[in-house]
Parts: structure tokens; C-alpha cells; sequence
């Protein structure tokens, strides 16, 4: 064997014919010549039946990755194509719930190759192979073993992950064959006789047929090398297996200088790195002239057997060619199981005949039809044009009537050795189980020499769908809907019936019926239907049948709930059965604490209700900071009679310190409907101690008036730090001016409670004797009161007062009132008192006792003001003015508790009162005995307000004290004249009074 060549082996094949090709002479000084080869047709069937588990998966990504560029493989060798999960996110794989499925491109249509489903691997090539122990590594590549031409083209690897993950790649098969090259040539050829010189390479076995052949002369004695021109090279043909041979020839008469030189053929092709090159070994030498005596006898008989070999073979090319041989037809062949929507190909071989001119026709005829129908036919016949026999062949698909399913080959004719010919005859259909189940198939073939026939009946099948398991959710919510999806895996045609019941305590009740092919569903009560379709290669569907209700403890725990499905192919209906096992998700309250606002180093409860849980096992902790909280309770588990669900109530009780400010409380459950512990969390953000509040203290303690002093308050041991404090004056708050100075002064003390001192600086004047000064704490995390501490400050050499005196206690309009004040501690006589009533000095009324000594050798002195209340008196500020003879002035306020009173409202009243068309009039209204001032009158008419209009006469004082007044509205009657409202509002009392007139005309 030469270097570059290739020993292969026979591949073992599955179609079975041939073609017949011709190639002729194209250039100068190349011999006419005809090639005949032969190839094989390929006939088989792919049959696919998968199941795949599909299983629901969270919202994630799948890509896939295969071989870079198109696979090589050397025929009759090994190849891999690659296909590997590169990304797969938002779930974890499971070989047992992943498909795959490999397909190899013919054109328009795929056969199956292999498929993984439900853990198991399916192969419909016997040299296709898949690991299974790669695939839970995401690996799903596909060996051919023995790759032979048949297996170049496209595949592509389709992988499914349910219920939404469905990715493909395609990967491209190229099959290469290196040539066996040899070299022919004589291995002496003498040089000066005028003889040519023949040279051969021929190549054999490659594949593809691209290839470049050259002749090269090598001269030692020129050390040149020359190409050979006027190589002749036929178009490659093909051998049985699909490869491919030529012969490269070069003739040419060589010269004397031609001696010496030796003559290479160099090749090149796809598998070849560098081109391969072979010498011929052939020797030139200078020619010998001899004459012989016994060539003319030689010549002489050698005419004689000529002859007699040429009758010879005109006797056995007519009996060869020339009589008629009647052809032979074999049993129709089908493969071994038809299936639905699957391309099926009826094969008849017809043998031996002679001539090639014969008419080939294929018929159907379906059950309970009378005729048969035409599916196509083929013929070959002989005319004569130009004084020469041509063969013609035409081929008649189908009649009108057939369906599109149906297809008619044309037949591959084969020369047989010994001058007969040789067809095989096509039909391919892709037969419907309903309309071809059944149906008879007929070849009928008329020859010169006599006709014949052969029929067939065909069984159709469906792939009958496989049921995975029931798809739940992991936990089945009380009152919350549920799905329950039940995938219906890879069968065909696509019409089922799939039914849906339920068995409580034995008894077996219908809940929904589909019927997909008629679209017709039907459910009971309150669940609901869905149906999601798939379809895959080679018409093959998967359905998901998805049954919706709001799954109830009280109704549905402990049902047995299962998916029945009914199919032609199956001779009795499949089942998927799944119980339900409902559970509630615990509720948890927030956590309560009792009291609202605890307080640090004081027992505080915290309680929990948890409820609405099923079943009633459950298991209930406390925590304080991811601690165990031992010492806790938890109250009897109750059932609720209403939804037949539990609940509990578990309380804590926990003393807080300062260090548990930040403290997290925890109520954790764990229950068997729960992934994980629930849990609510409780942080004493509100944890306070409240302020203690000391006494107000005055420095210096006896100030007189005019010297600066300051009042100051500790308030502490509080927490948090976050505390409002304000000074009041007599009910004032003070707000800070130039006489009065508020420093707040902060400090922690050693247990980390806050403390605070609080100081008001001011100079004293005689207007601050014995008023009362007020410290406000507010801490607002303890309660929305403040804590208060009170302070009368006290003047020394200053008179002291009473608290004012009235009687009657309620005073009331129009009746005497005597207010008294008593002023004791006056160092002397020397006082005077005086009455204002807000700004305005009272100057009747005034009574003052005499001046009373007492123990303490000070004086004291009762001063009264008598008046008759009135509504002017309502709001007015009373002061009682105490002065000594240094002009210092006390002062004391007060006002009487004199309450509004809403007016009387009379009726409106017209003057004339019934006035004339056109004529002038008066309308009146009184309001009396009200108090304080503030009115407001409105006149309207209609939506028309009149207040340019109306008049309001000056207030008068009743003899009872109050007000009182009238209003007047002037008016011209005319046709268009409404009612009349006079609306009185008085602010204070908040009183409204409408009054409506109607003129009487």
C-alpha cells in the first residue's frame, strides 16, 4: 500500500438500488470512455416514542453549547457531536426530568436519531450511542460509531426542561474518505519507435469528490521538473458505498532526452495536509529493431479467432439483449410498524426484464370504497427519431383524487450482467390513522412480455401517550387555589379524552371532562380547566392538563384526586393518582405588650396569638436576641368551629433593664406547612423611665423686689434623653425676652439615665409677687400629660393677696355682682387700692374696710367693687391695683365667668301690611337680649343677597342687661318678588336663626 492511502472496511448497507452515470471525453487526445457506478437509495423508518417527566421549575435560563465549526470524521471511524448545558440557572438538573432529543436534517423533514426521557435512552440508529452516565453532568453528546456517508449532514440537539425550558443547537456531520491512489504504467517502455507512452493515476475511495490531480516529469540530468500537459480526467463516479474514483491518464510520445527521467503523479485533496505524491515505475530505454519471420502467422491467426469470437458475441447479444424477459415483482415491502404522521416509504422491487421499456402503476383503495384510486404511475417506453431508438420515461405523480400524503418516486433503473434491467418502485406517505388505517396498496406492472401484480393492506398505528406523575405544589394552601397539572408526554394524533376525579372516602365523583379533539370541556362547580399544547418534530404533542380549584382543609384534606386519559392507541385508559394533604400557613399577630409603654426595671408582659394553622401540631418558641426565652407560656390549642382551623395564644414575661434598649424579642413557630420557621419580632423601642421631678428652689430665698434671682428645678434619672421642659408665669407660658434667661443644663449619671437641670433667671419686680411659677416635663414616650412641679414666689416687704371673691357665685345680666379681694402683711397704712375695668377706672361702686392690725403688727384690708353686670361687662378683665408710697404697684387680675347668650329672633313683620303692586315696603326684624356683639344679618332673596340694602339699627341695652336691635329691609313690589329669609348668626354661641316672609300681595 502506498503512503497516503487508507484501508477501510465495507460498510454494511441499508438502501438498497443504483444509479447510472456517464461522463465523457472532454479534451484533446482523451479517449471516449463511460463510467458506470452504482449507489444505494436509503429506505428506513424512525420511529420515536419518548416520555419526559416534567416537573415545575422557577423562573431561570438555559443555553446550550456544541462543537465551534462542522465536525470531520474519517469514514468508517467514530464521531462525537457535542451538546453540553453551558448555563443553566434558577434550578438544579435532574437527569430524570430532562429530555433530549436528537434529530438529522433530510431536507424538509427529521428523522429521529435518539431520544433520553424518563431516565431511559431511546436509539433508532443502532450505531447511535449516549452516555448516561454524562447527562447528569449536563453532557448529552452523541457518538455515531462506524460513520459512513449516509450520516453527513445537519443534526441538531433539541433538550427540554419542564415546563418551560426548551433550547436547540445544530451541529453539522462531514464525513471525509482519503483516497487510495494508485499509479499504472508499463514498466518498460522503449523510446524512438513512434509509440505512445501511458500513464494512469487512479484514486478510489474519497469522499468529497473535490480533488486535483497532476502529472509532473522529473528530468535528474536538467534537475527541472515539468508538468505534464493534456492530462485527461474523467468526472469522478461514485461507488456503491458513496465514495468517489477517478483516473487521471496522460499519454504522449516520449523523446531519447526523455531517457533517465522518472514521472510523478501529485494529489490533492480535503484529507490530504499536504498534496500526497506517487513515481511511476516505469524505465525508458532506446528502442530495438527486429524483424521476425513468424509475425505474419501470428497476424493470420489472429484474424481467424476475431472472427469467429464476433459471430460468437452477435449470437449472445441478441439473445442477451434483444428477447424478452418477463419481469419479476417482489413482496411489497413495509417497515416493521407504521406510525401516524410518520414518512413511511412501500417499496416494490421489479427484476429481470427485458427490454427496459415498461409501465409501472401503484393504486389504493380505502375500506368500503368501491374504486380504487390512482396514486401514481411510471412509465418507460421507445421511440424512434432519427432513425434511432431513444427511451423515454415520464412519471405521473397521482390522480385527482388522492391525497397530498401520498408521493410516487421515480424509480432508480440498475443494468443488470446479464443484459436485464432492474427497478425499484417508491411510494412514500405520511399516513393519517384515521383516514389510511386499513387501506389496500397495489403495484401493478405491465411489460411487453406480460403484467403482473402485488398488494399490500396497511396497519396504521398511533404512539400512545404516557402519563407523568401528578405535578403539585409543595405545600397546598388552605382557601388558596391550587394547580394540580398532570403532562400527558409524546403521543400522537392529538385527540384524547382526559377526565378528572376525585374519591372521598371511596365514593368516585366526575369533576371535569375534555375532549380535545372536539374542544369540548366540561367542569363541576368550582374548578376550572386549562389545557397547555406542545408539539415537537415529527407531529408528536404534549399536553398539559391543569386543574385549578380553591383547595379547603374542610373540603378537600385527604382527597385522593387522579388524571384519567383515554386514547386510540391504548387499549385502556391511563392514570395518575395524587392525594392532598391541605395545610393552612400559621398566622401570627403582632406582638402585644402589656403595658403599652413599659418602663425600665418594671415586669412587663408580652402575648401572641397565633392562628388559623392546620394541622394542629405545632411547635412554639420565644427568643430575646436569638436567645431561648425558657420561661414562657402557651395557652390550650382551640379549634375554630367556623373553618375547623387552629390557634393559640403563648405569652412571655421579661423584666427590662437599661441594657435591653436595643433588645430584639422574638415569637418563632415552626409547622409542617411552613419551608421554614415564621416568626414576628417585638423591639422595646418605647422603653422609658420616667423623670423624677425635685422641687423648685429660689436664690436667693427672700428676694425683694429688684434684685435678680433664680429659680431652679432638677429633673432626672430619665430615659430616653428626648424630654421637653417649659416655664410658666401664672398660667403664661414663658417664651424667653429680655427679663427672663432659661439655661438647661444635661448630664448622664453612672447607670446611664439622663438628668437635667432646668434654671430661670430673672429681676423681680412688684408684678412678680406671689405669682406662680410652673416647671413642665413632657416625655412623650411615657405620656402625652406632663409632670409638673409649682412655685409661688413670694417678695419680701410685699403685701400678699387673697384669692378673689365673688358673689353671687354665677353672676347673671342685669343683676348686682360684688367682687372682693383681701390684701393682708402691709407694713403700713400708707396704701391705696383702686378698680379698672379692663383699661377704665371704676369710680362707683368701691368699698374698702378699714385698716386691721394684726399679730405680726401688719395691717390688713378688704376692698369691694358692687356693679350691675351688663353684656359689656363679657370679656372684661377686672384688675385690682394695690400702691404704697414708693409707687410700687401690685396687681391682681381676674374675669368674670359670664357666659354668651344667643339672641331672640321675632318674626319679620311688613309695613303696609299688604302692600300694592309697584308700591314702597318695610320689612322688620328684632333681635333682642343677646351678648356678646358679634352678629351677622343676612337679607336674601332667592339666591339673591341684599346686603347693600338692608339696614341695621344701633345696639340699645335692655334693662336686663343684654343687647338689643333691629334690621330693616326696604323693598319695591313687583311680579317677580319672592320670599324673603333674614339669616342672624352670632358668633360666639354659634347660633344660626333663619326667618322666612312671604308678601302678601
Amino acid at each position: 500500500m502506498q503512503q497516503g492511502q487508507t484501508s477501510s472496511s465495507k460498510v454494511k448497507q441499508t438502501h438498497k438500488g443504483g444509479s447510472r452515470g456517464r461522463a465523457d471525453q472532454p479534451a484533446m487526445r482523451c479517449r471516449r470512455r463511460r463510467v458506470m457506478g452504482r449507489m444505494g437509495s436509503l429506505s428506513w423508518l424512525v420511529l420515536v416514542i419518548a416520555l419526559m417527566v416534567l416537573v415545575p421549575l422557577s423562573e431561570g435560563n438555559l443555553q446550550l453549547k456544541t462543537n465551534k465549526g462542522p465536525v470531520e470524521v474519517i469514514l468508517n471511524k467514530n464521531g462525537l457531536l457535542q451538546c453540553q448545558i453551558a448555563n443553566l440557572t434558577g434550578i438544579s438538573l435532574n437527569p430524570e426530568d430532562l429530555g433530549v432529543l436528537w434529530t438529522f436534517g433530510q431536507g424538509t423533514e427529521a428523522v429521529n436519531v435518539l431520544m433520553h426521557s424518563n431516565g431511559q435512552i431511546t436509539s433508532h440508529w443502532e450505531e447511535a450511542e449516549l452516555a448516561a452516565n454524562t447527562i447528569q453532568n449536563g453532557n448529552m453528546a452523541l457518538l455515531l460509531r462506524n460513520v459512513t456517508l449516509k450520516h453527513s449532514g445537519e443534526y441538531k440537539c433539541e433538550v427540554v426542561i419542564p415546563p418551560d425550558y426548551k433550547e436547540s443547537v445544530r451541529v453539522k456531520l462531514e464525513v471525509l474518505a482519503q483516497p487510495m491512489v494508485t499509479v499504472v504504467s508499463k514498466k518498460v517502455v522503449e523510446v524512438g519507435n513512434g509509440g505512445e507512452m501511458f500513464l494512469g493515476c487512479h484514486l478510489d475511495g474519497y469522499y468529497p469528490c473535490e480533488s486535483n490531480v497532476e502529472w509532473f516529469k522529473l528530468s535528474p540530468s536538467q534537475s527541472t521538473t515539468k508538468l505534464l500537459p493534456d492530462i485527461c480526467i474523467a468526472p469522478p463516479t461514485k461507488n456503491p458505498d458513496g465514495t468517489c474514483k477517478l483516473t487521471a491518464e496522460v499519454r504522449f510520445e516520449p523523446q531519447k532526452e526523455d531517457i533517465g527521467s522518472s514521472f510523478r503523479c501529485r494529489v490533492t485533496h480535503k484529507t490530504f495536509p499536504e498534496p500526497y505524491t506517487a513515481d511511476a515505475a516505469v524505465t525508458l530505454k532506446e528502442a530495438e529493431i527486429r524483424i521476425s519471420e513468424k509475425s505474419i502467422v501470428g497476424s493470420v491467426i489472429a484474424s481467424l479467432i476475431i472472427s469467429v469470437l464476433l459471430i460468437g458475441t452477435g449470437i449472445f447479444l441478441y439473445m442477451r439483449y434483444m428477447y424478452k424477459v418477463l419481469p419479476k415483482l417482489s413482496d411489497i415491502q413495509l417497515p416493521a410498524q407504521i406510525i401516524h404522521r410518520e414518512l413511511t416509504e412501500i417499496t416494490c422491487h421489479v427484476s429481470g426484464f427485458r427490454p427496459n421499456v415498461i409501465h409501472v402503476g401503484w393504486y389504493l383503495k380505502r375500506p368500503g370504497d368501491a374504486g380504487e384510486e390512482l396514486i401514481g404511475e411510471f412509465k418507460s417506453y421507445q421511440i424512434i427519431e432519427s432513425f434511432r431508438p431513444i427511451i423515454r420515461r415520464e412519471l405521473t405523480e397521482r390522480g385527482n383524487k388522492t391525497p397530498d400524503n401520498w408521493k410516487l418516486h421515480t424509480p432508480s433503473f440498475k443494468d443488470n450482467n446479464d443484459g436485464t434491467y432492474s427497478l425499484s418502485s417508491t411510494v412514500e406517505v405520511n399516513p393519517d390513522v384515521i383516514k389510511d388505517n386499513k387501506v389496500q396498496v397495489f403495484c401493478r406492472v405491465w411489460h411487453p412480455a406480460g403484467t403482473q401484480e402485488k398488494w399490500i393492506c396497511l396497519c396504521v398505528d398511533g404512539i400512545a401517550p404516557k402519563l407523568s406523575n401528578i405535578i403539585i405544589p409543595s405545600v397546598v394552601q388552605h382557601n388558596s387555589l391550587v394547580m394540580l397539572t398532570c403532562p400527558i408526554n409524546f403521543f400522537k394524533p392529538n385527540h384524547l379524552t382526559i377526565t378528572w376525579y376525585r374519591n372521598r372516602k371511596g365514593e368516585k365523583s366526575r369533576l371535569m371532562l375534555c375532549n380535545t379533539g372536539d374542544e369540548l370541556t366540561s367542569s363541576i362547580g368550582r374548578y376550572s380547566h386549562d389545557l397547555k399544547e406542545f408539539s415537537f418534530p415529527g407531529h408528536i404533542y404534549s399536553i398539559y392538563s391543569m386543574l385549578t380549584f380553591k383547595a379547603t382543609v374542610q373540603e378537600d384534606d385527604g382527597d385522593e384526586l387522579f388524571c384519567e386519559v383515554n386514547h386510540l392507541s391504548l387499549k385502556h385508559p391511563a392514570e395518575k393518582r395524587i392525594k392532598l394533604d391541605v395545610k393552612a400557613f400559621p398566622s401570627l399577630n403582632p406582638i402585644l405588650c402589656d403595658p403599652v409603654n413599659p418602663r425600665i426595671d418594671k415586669e412587663l408582659t408580652l402575648s401572641c396569638k397565633v392562628h388559623s394553622f392546620y394541622p394542629k401540631e405545632i411547635t412554639v418558641q420565644w427568643f430575646k436576641d436569638k436567645k431561648v426565652i425558657m420561661d414562657f407560656e402557651t395557652f390550650e390549642i382551640i379549634e375554630n368551629p367556623d373553618n375547623k382551623l387552629y390557634e393559640l395564644t403563648t405569652t412571655c414575661t421579661v423584666t427590662p433593664t437599661l441594657l435591653d434598649i436595643e433588645s430584639k424579642y422574638q415569637c418563632q413557630v415552626n409547622h409542617k406547612s411552613l419551608l421554614f420557621p415564621k416568626f414576628v419580632e417585638y423591639i422595646p423601642e418605647s422603653l422609658v423611665r420616667s423623670p423624677k421631678i425635685n422641687e423648685i428652689t429660689c436664690d436667693p430665698v427672700n428676694p425683694e423686689i429688684g434684685e435678680e434671682l433664680t429659680l431652679a428645678c432638677e429633673i432626672k434619672e430619665f430615659y430616653p434623653e428626648d424630654i421637653q421642659i417649659d416655664w410658666f408665669k401664672d398660667n403664661v407660658r414663658i417664651n424667653g425676652n429680655t427679663k427672663y434667661g432659661i439655661i438647661n443644663k444635661d448630664f448622664k449619671n453612672e447607670d446611664g439615665l439622663y438628668n437635667k437641670i432646668t434654671e430661670l433667671t430673672l429681676t423681680s419686680s412688684s408684678a412678680d409677687h406671689q405669682a406662680e411659677f410652673r416647671v413642665e416635663a413632657y416625655h412623650s414616650n411615657l405620656s402625652a400629660k406632663p409632670q409638673k412641679q409649682c412655685f409661688q414666689l413670694f417678695l419680701k416687704g410685699s403685701p400678699k393677696f387673697s384669692d378673689f371673691n365673688i358673689e353671687p357665685k354665677v353672676p347673671s345680666y342685669g343683676h348686682q355682682l360684688t367682687v372682693s379681694y383681701w390684701v393682708y402683711d402691709l407694713p403700713s397704712k400708707h396704701f391705696t387700692f383702686e378698680w379698672y375695668k379692663g383699661s377704665e377706672p371704676v369710680k362707683t361702686g368701691v368699698t374698702n374696710s378699714d385698716f386691721v392690725c394684726t399679730p405680726q403688727k401688719t395691717y390688713k384690708v378688704e376692698s369691694c367693687l358692687t356693679f350691675v353686670v351688663t353684656a359689656e361687662d363679657f370679656g372684661k378683665e377686672l384688675v385690682f391695683l394695690c400702691k404704697d408710697d414708693s409707687k410700687n404697684e401690685f396687681k391682681k387680675h381676674t374675669q368674670l365667668p359670664l357666659k354668651a347668650v344667643p339672641p331672640e329672633i321675632s318674626e319679620i313683620s311688613c309695613t303696609p301690611v299688604q302692600p300694592k303692586m309697584g308700591g314702597n315696603a318695610t320689612l322688620t326684624c328684632r333681635i333682642e337680649h343677646f351678648c356678646p356683639v358679634d352678629i351677622d344679618v343676612v337679607w336674601t332673596q332667592g339666591s339673591k343677597k341684599l346686603k347693600d340694602q338692608q339696614v341695621v339699627e344701633p345696639l340699645k341695652m335692655h334693662e336686663n342687661g343684654l343687647y338689643s336691635t333691629i334690621t330693616k329691609l326696604p323693598i319695591v313690589i313687583t311680579r317677580d318678588s319672592k320670599d324673603f329669609v333674614c339669616e342672624i348668626r352670632h358668633a360666639l354661641s354659634k347660633d344660626i336663626v333663619e326667618k322666612t316672609f312671604r308678601l302678601q300681595i
